[in-house]
C-alpha cells in the first residue's frame, strides 16, 4: 500500500504545471549558465558547474519546502485525505509515502537537468571525470530529504504560510552556519556589536540537522572526489535525521483531530 502512495504521489507531482514550469525554467538556465561561462576565460568549467549546480540545489529546495509545506493542508481541503484514510491506509504510511514520492519526483527532475548539464559541459568542455558531481547529488538528494521531513512536520504545527517561512528560514541558517559563526566571532567587528547572544543561538545548531555536510558543490573544480566512505557515513546521516523528524511528523499527526 505505500509503494502505491509513492508512485501515485509521484505521478501526481509530474503532471503538476508547477513540475514542467520548473523543468522548463531549469534547461533554460542551464544554457544562460553556459553563456556566463564563455564570458570568462578563466576556468569557464568551473563557472559553468558553479552556475548548474547551485541552480539545481535552490530550485529543488524551493520546491521541496513549497510541495512540503501545503501537502497536509491541499490534501485536507480537497478532501482526498479523508478518503484515502478511510480506505484503511494509516497516517503514518499516508505521510511518509507522500514524503518520499515528492523526493522522488523532484529527484526525477533534477537528473534530467543534471543530463542536460552533463550533455552541455561534454560538449563545451571536453570528457571530465564525473565522480564529484555524482557525489554532489547523491548527498543533496538526503539533504533534500531531511528538509522536506521538517518542512512536513512544521506543516503539521503551524499554519502553512508560517511553516513554509520556518522551513525556509531554517535550512538558511542550517546550511550558512559556519559562515555565520565565522561573521560573529570576528575579532576586528567585536567592538561593533555584542555577538555573545547570536554565539549563543548558534550552539543550538549543533542538536540540529548539520545540512552543511551534505553540500559539497564548492569542492567541485578543485576536488576530483572525496572519499567514499565519507559520502556512505553522511547519506547514513542523513537518513536517520530524516527518520526522527518524520517519526515526529507522524506522532504530531496522529495526535491531530480531523
Amino acid at each position: 500500500m505505500i509503494l502505491t502512495l509513492i508512485v501515485l504521489r509521484f505521478k501526481l507531482l509530474l503532471r503538476q504545471k508547477i513540475g514542467w514550469v520548473s523543468l522548463l525554467a531549469g534547461l533554460v538556465m542551464i544554457l544562460i549558465g553556459f553563456s556566463t561561462a564563455n564570458v570568462s576565460f578563466v576556468s569557464p568549467f568551473k563557472i559553468f558547474w558553479d552556475f548548474a549546480l547551485g541552480l539545481s540545489f535552490v530550485l529543488v529546495h524551493v520546491l521541496g519546502i513549497y510541495l512540503g509545506g501545503q501537502l497536509f493542508s491541499e490534501e485536507k481541503d480537497r478532501r482526498t485525505l479523508h478518503l484515502i484514510l478511510v480506505s484503511g491506509v494509516s497516517r503514518g504510511h499516508w505521510l511518509v509515502a507522500n514524503v518520499l514520492g515528492i523526493c522522488l519526483g523532484l529527484l526525477a527532475i533534477d537528473m534530467v537537468w543534471f543530463g542536460a548539464t552533463t550533455i552541455v559541459s561534454t560538449l563545451a568542455f571536453s570528457w571530465w571525470d564525473l565522480v564529484m558531481m555524482i557525489q554532489v547529488k547523491i548527498l543533496q538528494a538526503f539533504s533534500l530529504l531531511i528538509v522536506l521531513s521538517f518542512t512536513v512536520l512544521f506543516s503539521l504545527l503551524l499554519r502553512p504560510l508560517l511553516a513554509l517561512f520556518l522551513s525556509a528560514s531554517l535550512s538558511l541558517f542550517l546550511y550558512s552556519v559556519t559562515s555565520i559563526e565565522r561573521i560573529f566571532a570576528d575579532k576586528t567587528s567585536a567592538h561593533l556589536l555584542d555577538s555573545s547572544w547570536a554565539l549563543g543561538v548558534l550552539k543550538i545548531a549543533k542538536f540540529l540537522p548539520p545540512l552543511e555536510w551534505f553540500d559539497l558543490k564548492i569542492f567541485v573544480g578543485y576536488e576530483n572526489s572525496v572519499a567514499w566512505s565519507t559520502v556512505a557515513l553522511t547519506s547514513c546521516l542523513g537518513l536517520a535525521w530524516s527518520v526522527i523528524l518524520l517519526g515526529l511528523a507522524s506522532w504530531r499527526f496522529s495526535k491531530l483531530d480531523l
